[in-house]
């Protein structure tokens, strides 16, 4: 970043009201960033997004806006651009990770960032490295006593030649860091393989770069089978504040990111999710994902993120304002534990840029009609785009939509708003 550059973010930074203390977002732009800027601005509270990517939430007419390479490829731009802000502001901010790379960005830089007057929490480095190395994060949960998925760890082809014909298939590859391996795999998050020897060519494939994948048996159940606990926990371990979810539709389907979920009260999860970060003596805003098989009715563990996710509008909109939550305890808490709000309950919650991908990719499988599509959007109240109040995020969409299906039926199915520009 030049002189010139810096000099223009410094004035457009000394602009900011001066009586609330800003939050300072680090995001990719995600549909989770674009909850967060219109969950604090809405209130008055002055945002500055500092954002990787082009995704839709980059567009919102909240915040300022300042663009940035990826942090973990140079995490000295994120500092620099950080001691920038903390100098320019009036008032110390508040700081929100995004995503996995920004949580360990800030773990790992947690006394500088909070010596520069940011206020933030996060887990610290071990429990963040351990929950993002999914190896780790499985063996932490299996030691805590929860049920995850029949998972190998090949290091090697020789070494998975010799598994690869006892498997039962499908399985699925994974890496075993998200933000490392999915650019490896067109920014899925798994690939499913139905023979060994599918399994052993697209194995040498995904970790000819260095990356590493993991072999993991398939949980029975449709996407419909899937539910995932959020919640914020301070500093001295409480939990704060939680909702639960229970996703409905995902694009892609099986394996993706849920675009039709609503609220539900499930008690196991809830139950598990507490004992597991209670075992990992978590801080901070987290997510948990299980699967329930249906033939048993056992939840195992899917994944921990240690940040909110997509959907996290849906909490909002459900009674449960995380990114305010968070941002009321970090500037007033007086110490005292307070009840968890409760959420509201059958939230339907849709994300219109992904599900019509969706039903799409349905409809193309023979498994989901054009009135069924319908009939299952009916009482949406919770949407992950649009706002009459800050509409620019839906019409780059929808323009990106359009560009999409001009490119024909195979580029129709590739949410363009994933891509890093």
């Amino acid at each position: 970043m030049n002189h010139r550059d810096t000099t223009r973010i410094h004035a457009r930074l000394r602009r900011l009201p001066t009586r609330t203390p800003p939050a300072i977002l680090l995001g990719t732009g995600s549909t989770n960033d674009l909850s967060f800027l219109r969950s604090l601005g809405r209130r008055g509270v002055p945002a500055v997004h500092l954002v990787a990517d082009r995704l839709l939430g980059s567009y919102s007419g909240y915040g300022v806006r300042v663009r940035m390479p990826a942090v973990e490829e140079e995490p000295a731009t994120w500092l620099a651009m950080l001691d920038l802000v903390a100098a320019a502001l009036h008032t110390p901010a508040v700081l929100f990770a995004l995503s996995d790379q920004h949580c360990a960005f800030v773990a790992h830089h947690a006394e500088r960032l909070r010596r520069g007057g940011f206020r933030f929490v996060v887990p610290d480095v071990a429990t963040v490295e351990t929950i993002l190395d999914k190896r780790r994060q499985y063996g932490a949960a299996e030691d805590a006593g929860i049920t995850v998925p029949l998972t190998f760890y090949p290091e090697s082809v020789d070494e998975l030649r010799s598994l690869a014909a006892t498997l039962r298939y499908p399985v699925i590859l994974k890496p075993y860091t998200a933000h490392v391996g999915r650019p490896r795999i067109g920014n899925r998050k798994v690939v499913v393989v139905d023979g060994a020897d599918d399994l052993i060519a697209a194995f040498a494939t995904c970790t000819a770069s260095g990356a590493r994948f993991m072999v993991q048996t398939i949980v029975a159940g449709e996407d419909d089978a899937i539910f995932w606990y959020s919640g914020f926990w301070d500093e001295q371990g409480r939990e704060r504040a939680w909702f639960t979810v229970q996703k409905l539709r995902q694009f892609p389907r099986g394996f993706g990111d849920g675009c039709l979920q609503r609220t539900v009260e499930m008690p196991a999860v809830l139950e598990q999710s507490r004992r597991l970060l209670a075992a990992f003596r978590y801080r901070g805003l987290v997510m948990v994902e299980f699967k329930r098989n249906p033939i048993d009715g056992e939840c195992a563990l899917i994944e921990i993120n240690p940040r909110t996710v997509s959907g996290n509008q849906l909490g909002i909109t459900a009674g449960v304002d995380l990114p305010w939550i968070t941002y009321r305890h970090l500037i007033d808490d007086d110490g005292a534990p307070a009840a968890p709000p409760a959420f509201r309950p059958d939230v339907q919650y849709v994300n219109e840029e992904w599900d019509p991908l969706a039903f799409w990719e349905s409809r193309r499988a023979g498994t989901l009609t054009l009135g069924a599509w319908l009939r299952s959007l009916r009482g949406t109240r919770a949407l992950a785009v649009f706002a009459w109040d800050d509409p620019r995020p839906l019409l780059v969409g929808l323009w990106r939509f359009v560009l999409r299906c001009l490119r024909g039926p195979g580029e129709r199915l590739r949410p363009l708003s994933r891509r890093r520009s």
